[in-house]
């Protein structure tokens, strides 16, 4: 304990961004399991007992004061949380059909099968205004060439995204698009002037018409942290790598623009007033360039504090410039505290302010470059660990090793990407002599990744959302933020450290003769997992995303995947290459389907066979019977699904049909169960009884 006698040095900026982020995730927690907000109501008695505490054993008023503005932080996120929650789940102002759809081009993109689409801005559908955002996904009779800033009108269908899909937020609604379009026909369009997108389309043609596309792709994606041009191959190599964060716009672009502009106009021996306004306009101009990502506004609210700091004579204080920026965020807008960027940013800065100073210390004989490198680095990794393993199921083992040595060097080349881009889109003329050059080492960098092998770094089987909590307890005891002694930091690591292993042994582990039977979705297919404890079998049905893949098997098959089984299908086979999951064994049902190259795997068509104690049996190409441990269950991706009665089905139609006790749908509502709503679901078969483990919100 520190001389001052008190346990946290506290800060009120930090009280009220945590009492706000609370109150959103609140209002969160009961929507998503349908209990009304009522019951927030009982935040009242809770807040009164530790009002009486506070005063039997404070002095003053101060405590008493922050406690009840804290108070009022956490309802109001609470309240303007429900709200939104409230908004996007009452049905859509428009409803599902076709309509004349008309708006501003914002930004230009392309499917992951490389179709283009638009993110128009203001929309109007039949000339109501809707908000926010859409999405319109362009046919062959498109035509045009459209650029941001043009206005455009279209008939299509329009429909509407879901705020819950597959068990989580959307993120299309997180990044405010609640409806789509689909052209029919023809755009109308007409001119219009956009800055940040004339710019950014300006640097776009600069750096595609100069580079490779791959190299032209990631250093369009590092200058303005827009991802969707590099190949899934390439990104998944800057992930499996941990070095994929160098994409997000925050504060490595934001830091090295500002000190350039103010060595600049340092020079120029401008007035600090000047100088200061100056370079955060040139920041928050930049922030716009980059679409206003929320990593990049959070950078940019942090470094403007930074800097009226240093005018005023204040001392800087890092926890308080960040909470103030995660209030501003969540005031804009509350369901960005479920933004995936925003989390890992926000956890990147605390790891940094919370643990670095304490590594630096410990690596005192280290140059002091060196240290400050390793210590800012092993931080801020050791923070985003439990949003990295909630979201992707994985974190990469190589990332460590990378982020010393790699990162500095990604530094040093966005540094001088950024200035012979800016240069060659004012004088096109030497662009193609300079950038050829200029991306030479980020070429190597790339093409290191890609090649490197780094999928075999990855590290998963960390159990459930309890193993995200005893790290984040174990960062904040570690921290200088509070004063513990040495003996009471060691107590906690310690106690941390065996509920962490505790939970990555048996959060995903089988028992005895137990089968565990897991099942998740994603549009346009479904995947089941069957888990005994000699081996895992992957069930795979019609067309999934690749993506979804990755983090089920990462989530509940950490062990990795032995076997993998098809329905749906020639198409379906043939998707066998796209889904990347490394397995031994490949079933299909009997046919004439010529799977090739699998890389060592075998492929087998029979219509029954066993696999670790699990009994399967293909009906069709279209549905595949199985018994385990006593209890039968099917899994089906047509509507006609004509079998014996069986304990538990999983289907992929919604209109299918089956003898089931419990009925399990993939994509639409219905059934005992629904993927969609509620996301994964696992069952345990053991003795001829099937159990549902879990709290599992309403369908």
């Amino acid at each position: 304990m520190s001389k001052t006698g008190r346990i946290v040095n506290f800060r009120l900026p930090f009280a009220a961004a945590l009492a706000l982020a609370c109150g959103v995730a609140a209002a969160y927690l009961f929507t998503r399991y349908s209990v009304d907000y009522f019951y927030l109501i009982a935040v009242v008695p809770v807040a009164a007992v530790i009002f009486i505490v506070l005063l039997l054993v404070t002095r003053g008023r101060r405590s008493i004061v922050f406690f009840f503005i804290t108070l009022a932080f956490f309802a109001l996120g609470a309240i303007y949380a429900a709200v939104i929650f409230s908004s996007l789940i009452s049905p859509p102002a428009v409803a599902d059909g076709f309509a004349t759809v008309e708006g501003v081009v914002e930004e230009v993109r392309a499917t992951s099968a490389g179709e283009p689409y638009l993110v128009i801005s203001s929309p109007t559908v039949n000339g109501l205004h809707v908000g926010g955002k859409m999405l319109v996904y362009l046919g062959e009779e498109a035509g045009g060439a459209l650029s941001p800033g043009y206005k455009v009108s279209l008939y299509g269908y329009v429909g509407h995204y879901d705020l819950i899909a597959y068990g989580s937020l959307n993120y299309r609604v997180i990044g405010g698009a609640r409806y789509y379009a689909s052209a029919y026909g023809a755009l109308q369009y007409s001119y219009g002037f956009s800055l940040f997108g004339t710019l950014r389309s300006a640097i776009y043609a600069t750096l595609f018409d100069n580079l490779d596309y791959e190299t032209a792709a990631v250093a369009y994606a590092m200058i303005t942290g827009s991802t969707q041009d590099i190949s899934s191959g390439t990104l998944e190599a800057f992930r499996f790598g941990g070095v994929a964060h160098i994409f997000a716009v925050s504060g490595l672009n934001i830091t090295v623009l500002y000190v350039a502009v103010s060595a600049l106009l340092k020079k120029l021996r401008a007035n600090k007033w000047l100088s200061a306004a100056v370079s955060l306009l040139v920041i928050f101009f930049y922030t716009g360039m980059c679409g206003f990502t929320l990593s990049a506004v959070r950078a940019a609210i942090m470094c403007a504090v930074a800097a009226l700091s240093s005018l005023t004579f204040n001392k800087y204080d890092g926890l308080n410039s960040l909470s103030l920026a995660v209030i501003i965020i969540l005031l804009i807008n509350p369901l960005n505290l479920f933004d995936v960027g925003f989390v890992l940013s926000v956890s990147a800065m605390l790891g940094i302010i919370f643990l670095s100073s304490g590594i630096n210390r410990a690596l005192r004989r280290l140059p002091s470059g060196l240290r400050s490198n390793i210590s800012m680095s092993v931080a801020s990794q050791a923070a985003t660990f439990p949003a990295l393993m909630l979201t992707f199921g994985y974190i990469s083992g190589a990332g460590l090793l990378l982020n010393i040595v790699v990162l500095p060097l990604l530094t040093l080349l966005y540094i001088i990407l950024f200035a012979c881009t800016a240069l060659c889109c004012v004088i096109p003329a030497i662009a193609p002599a300079v950038l050829p050059v200029a991306a030479l080492p980020l070429q190597a960098v790339v093409n290191f990744l890609v090649g490197g092998g780094f999928e075999r770094s990855l590290i998963s089987g960390f159990g459930g959302w309890w193993v995200a909590l005893f790290a984040a307890i174990a960062i904040a005891a570690l921290s200088d933020k509070f004063n513990f002694s040495l003996t009471i930091r060691a107590a906690v690591g310690g106690v941390c450290a065996v509920c962490f292993a505790l939970c990555c042994t048996l959060g995903g582990a089988v028992f005895g003769n137990e089968t565990r039977i897991v099942a998740g979705g994603y549009y346009g297919g479904g995947m089941v997992l069957v888990r005994a404890q000699t081996g895992t079998t992957l069930i795979l049905i019609c067309d999934t995303y690749s993506g979804g893949i990755s983090s089920f098997v990462n989530t509940y098959a950490p062990e990795g995947v032995d076997d993998l089984i098809i329905l749906g299908g020639d198409d379906c086979a043939a998707y066998y290459y796209e889904c990347g999951v490394e397995v031994q064994r490949v079933w299909l049902p009997p046919s004439n389907i010529q799977l090739g190259g699998l890389d060592g795997a075998e492929v087998f068509y029979e219509e029954s066979f066993e696999l670790y104690g699990t009994y399967y049996a293909f009906n069709n190409s279209f549905t595949l019977s199985a018994e385990t441990n006593g209890v039968t269950f099917l899994v089906g991706a047509v509507e006609n699904v004509d079998t014996d009665p069986v304990d538990l089905a999983l289907l992929a139609d919604g209109n299918a049909v089956a003898d089931a006790v419990n009925i399990v749908y993939f994509n639409s509502s219905g059934g005992h169960f629904n993927l969609y709503t509620q996301g994964c679901l696992q069952f345990i078969a053991n003795g001829g009884k099937l159990m549902l483990q879990g709290s599992v919100p309403p369908a």
